[in-house]
């Protein structure tokens, strides 16, 4: 199986209309770590940047689960960078927060999303339109979530097409973002400091870091719960020389982690 997902993936890939996403779906006995491996081989990190993996977790079942699945069970919480807590209508808040506490056990710093029939931001999951070199959702037909921004405004951003929408607003849809540009560098040490007390409120974030690293000055951010992802570099002569940042959370955490000061200090003219 690993040889042929290699193969499908550079065949792919090498297609003149390349996709701009490839979703893999794992078999619901797999243990995704390996095809997580599989993905991140040095062969194909010419072809793709991975961009997480997320885990969907049946919250009406979970508790219910045999002892004979508990391992892979537990291989597929752990593995996850984000865990979709799915089919929360159907369970009650004392059970919701057995699954979490479940969930916790396995995983204590797992970023977990709550959801039902798995209504999650697109921003989420593929990426964000206000960066334009990462947006590839060209010609989906997006159904539209409502989200409130940081500044207390409320905006939108894409649901998944294939999931039913309602009228009414799920507190579920709720998130703050914040986006930072900048076209001062950051001192490289300061921001990898950073990176390792973000808080798990925050679940995304994704963008262009430019810092004071004459060889590789761009790179580009991947944070999806408590994964962080610096190891794509951006050649100095394809880079724009700036910073360009979008944070997703949960409603709050801009001004309980204080982002706007802490990244603040991280520039170089500051230090």
């Amino acid at each position: 199986m690993q040889k042929d997902l290699i193969a499908s993936v550079i065949n792919l890939m090498k297609q003149i209309d390349k996709p701009s996403h490839i979703l893999v779906e794992c078999s619901g006995a797999a243990d995704p770590s390996q095809v997580l491996n599989t993905l991140s081989t040095p062969l194909l990190k010419f072809h793709l940047h991975v961009d997480g993996l997320f885990t969907v977790i049946d919250c009406s079942q979970l508790l219910e689960i045999g002892k004979e699945y508990l391992g892979l069970v537990g291989r597929q919480i752990n593995a996850a960078n984000l865990l979709i807590l799915n089919k929360t209508d159907l369970i009650d808040s004392q059970d919701l927060e057995q699954v979490k506490n479940f969930v916790k056990e396995i995983s204590p710093t797992a970023a977990m999303l709550e959801s039902i029939r798995c209504q999650v931001p697109l921003d989420l999951v593929l990426g964000f339109k206000d960066i334009p070199e990462l947006n590839g959702i060209r010609g989906l037909q997006e159904k539209e979530g409502h989200v409130l921004e940081a500044n207390g405004q409320w905006t939108t951003v894409g649901i998944l097409s294939a999931v039913p929408t309602h009228k009414a607003i799920s507190h579920d849809l709720v998130f703050e973002s914040w986006s930072f540009r900048s076209k001062t560098p950051f001192s490289e040490k300061a921001f990898r400091e950073l990176l390792e007390i973000i808080p798990p409120d925050i679940i995304r974030a994704k963008g262009f870091v430019y810092w004071d690293d004459l060889k590789y000055p761009t790179v580009l951010l991947n944070l999806v719960g408590q994964w962080i992802d610096l190891d794509v570099h951006v050649k100095k002569e394809d880079s724009t020389m700036e910073t360009r940042l979008v944070f997703i959370g949960k409603p709050g955490w801009k001004n309980r982690f204080g982002i706007e000061s802490k990244i603040n200090t991280c520039l170089v003219k500051n230090l």
